[in-house]
């Protein structure tokens, strides 16, 4: 009787201890969903509080060696040191494209205004080109900088000098986490976006741009444009 009793007795202790082990089981991984619906949601978060700016390129298809925007998104915003994550889409689904004759220094530059009358501290962040559904096309690179003695800054993308693209290639946006320097008296006032490349390197705008021979046959018009100037004006004059 007695060893029938101690046997019982085993038999629970073992039971009870299998029980702690499958809750303890259970617990981890909720644990570990948990962490891991944490973790997507931050990504989703983070994603969500990028301010999306939208860019008018101008009526395409054109091939160029610059095109320019003002808006007023970041007005008001205070120098604080902060990360400013920034989506700059274009409008009507158009697009650049850098053509292999397209200049290594193409830049796409944000310049800010400030309140300042004086220099301010330079702006740093990263950057990268964005295909047409949204997706970095390379690396994050780091952004080159400037700042005036008005109280302007700038910031500049150069994603052709790593070398990590192939051209032609056609981007639908740029995405920027943007650093502000700190200086909490001093807003933004004013913005710009441009691009920019050597006037014998530029870049198209789409869509409508035609592929191979028919882009070099346009690319070989804007190259040609400021010799017929050059020549024509003397004439008239």
């Amino acid at each position: 009787m007695l060893r029938f009793l101690i046997t019982v007795c085993k038999v629970s202790f073992l039971s009870m201890r299998y029980r702690a082990l499958g809750s303890r089981r259970v617990v981890n991984a909720s644990a570990l969903f948990a962490g891991v619906m944490a973790v997507l949601s931050l990504g989703t978060i983070g994603s969500a509080r990028a301010t999306t700016i939208n860019l008018d390129l101008g009526t395409p298809p054109h091939v160029t060696s610059k095109v320019a925007n003002s808006f007023g998104a970041l007005n008001g915003t205070g120098l604080q040191g902060q990360t400013l994550s920034l989506d700059f889409r274009f409008s009507h689904g158009e697009f650049v494209r850098l053509f292999s004759g397209t200049s290594n220094p193409f830049v796409a530059l944000l310049k800010l205004q400030t309140d300042s009358s004086g220099m301010v501290d330079f702006l740093s962040g990263t950057g990268f080109l964005v295909g047409q559904h949204g997706n970095p096309l390379q690396q994050p690179q780091q952004l080159g900088s400037a700042s005036g003695s008005n109280g302007s800054l700038a910031a500049g993308l150069f994603p052709l000098l790593s070398g990590d693209l192939q051209s032609p290639l056609n981007f639908f946006g740029v995405h920027l986490d943007l650093t502000l320097p700190m200086a909490p008296s001093i807003s933004i006032t004013g913005e710009e976006f441009l691009f920019k490349s050597d006037s014998n390197g530029p870049f198209g705008v789409g869509p409508g741009i035609p592929d191979q021979g028919s882009t070099l046959f346009l690319l070989s018009l804007a190259l040609l444009g400021p010799i017929l100037a050059r020549v024509w004006l003397p004439r008239v004059g």
